[in-house]
C-alpha cells in the first residue's frame, strides 16, 4: 500500500496522504518537498505513478491529502494524469468510501478546466488552494495569490467545499485577507510561518493574533503549525478540531469589517 499516515500538525480530519502523482513546475523557494526530494538526488519534476492508483482507501471518514509530495494541479501535470487520479475518486465514490479527498493546488484555476469531472465527486472531494499573502510573491512562479483566491471562490460558489492553507504566512492586507477567507468560507484553515529558509517577511505577532481571532469569530476551525504553537493559547471561541458550528440567523462575519454574512456548514469529513 502507498497510502501514509498523515503526520505532523496537519489538520486532524487528514487521516492520510496519497501521492499519485509528484512534483511540481512552480518552483517555490521554500518548498520542503522539493528540497527533500532533491536531498535524494531525484528529480522534482512532474511525474506520474500508475501503480498508486491500485490502492485501497481506508473507508474510514479521514480526509485524504491528495499530492502531497506535489501539486496535481500545475501547469507541467498532464492533463490525463489528472483525469486517471479524478477517475480513480469517481471509481472510490461508486463503492461507497467515505472518505473526502483534499485537493490542494496554486492554481485554482484549473479546477475550472476540470469542472465537469469534478462536479461528477463533488461530495467527495475538498478543493484547496495556499495564500502566503493578499500582496506579490516573488519567491514563486505560481500564479499570483489574487488569482488563487478569484478561482477558489468560484468553486465554493458552485457548491464545492474549500480548504485553506495560510503558509508560509508572509505579511499581509489585514482587511483583504479577511475579505478573501469570507468569500472562499473554507471548511478549515491551516496556519504557519515559513520553516528552514527566509524567503518571506514574518507578520507581525499582533496581526497573526488579529487573524486568528476573526477566524474564531467566524467559527471556521484551524490549525497552528508548531512554529505558532505558542498562540494556540489565545482566548476566544475556538471551534478548532475538525467540526464547525451549524447555522445561526445572525452569522458573526456580517460583524467584521469588509465583510458580508455567509452559512456556515457542519463539518462531515
Amino acid at each position: 500500500m502507498t497510502l501514509n499516515k498523515a503526520k505532523g500538525r496537519m489538520f486532524k480530519s487528514v487521516g492520510h496522504t496519497w501521492n499519485p502523482i509528484v512534483g511540481c513546475t512552480h518552483a517555490c523557494k521554500y518548498c520542503w518537498a522539493e528540497s527533500l526530494t532533491k536531498r535524494w538526488g531525484k528529480s522534482f519534476e512532474p511525474q506520474f505513478r500508475p501503480h498508486f492508483l491500485d490502492d485501497k482507501m481506508p473507508n474510514d471518514g479521514s480526509w485524504i491529502f491528495v499530492g502531497s509530495m506535489g501539486d496535481l494541479f500545475c501547469s507541467g501535470m498532464k492533463d490525463e494524469w489528472i483525469l486517471k487520479v479524478l477517475g480513480k475518486i469517481a471509481y472510490e465514490r461508486t463503492k461507497g468510501t467515505n472518505n473526502k479527498f483534499l485537493l490542494q493546488t496554486k492554481n485554482p484555476l484549473s479546477f475550472l478546466a476540470f469542472g465537469l469531472e469534478l462536479d461528477q465527486i463533488k461530495d467527495s472531494v475538498i478543493l484547496g488552494t495556499t495564500i502566503e499573502t493578499t500582496g506579490e510573491t516573488p519567491w514563486s512562479k505560481a500564479p499570483p495569490t489574487s488569482e488563487r483566491y478569484k478561482y477558489l471562490t468560484q468553486m465554493k460558489m458552485a457548491g464545492f467545499k474549500t480548504f485553506l492553507s495560510l503558509e508560509p504566512l508572509s505579511d499581509f492586507d489585514f482587511n483583504k485577507m479577511i475579505r478573501w477567507v469570507v468569500a472562499i468560507n473554507p471548511e478549515a484553515v491551516e496556519i504557519g510561518l515559513e520553516n528552514y529558509s527566509n524567503h518571506t517577511t514574518k507578520p507581525p505577532e499582533d496581526k497573526i493574533k488579529q487573524l486568528i481571532y476573526n477566524l474564531d469569530v467566524l467559527e471556521i476551525p484551524y490549525v497552528l503549525k508548531d512554529n505558532l504553537k505558542s498562540l494556540q493559547s489565545l482566548d476566544g471561541p475556538a471551534t478548532r478540531g475538525g467540526e464547525r458550528n451549524g447555522a445561526d440567523e445572525d452569522h458573526p462575519a456580517g460583524r467584521l469589517q469588509g465583510a458580508s454574512p455567509h452559512s456556515s456548514k457542519e463539518v462531515k469529513p
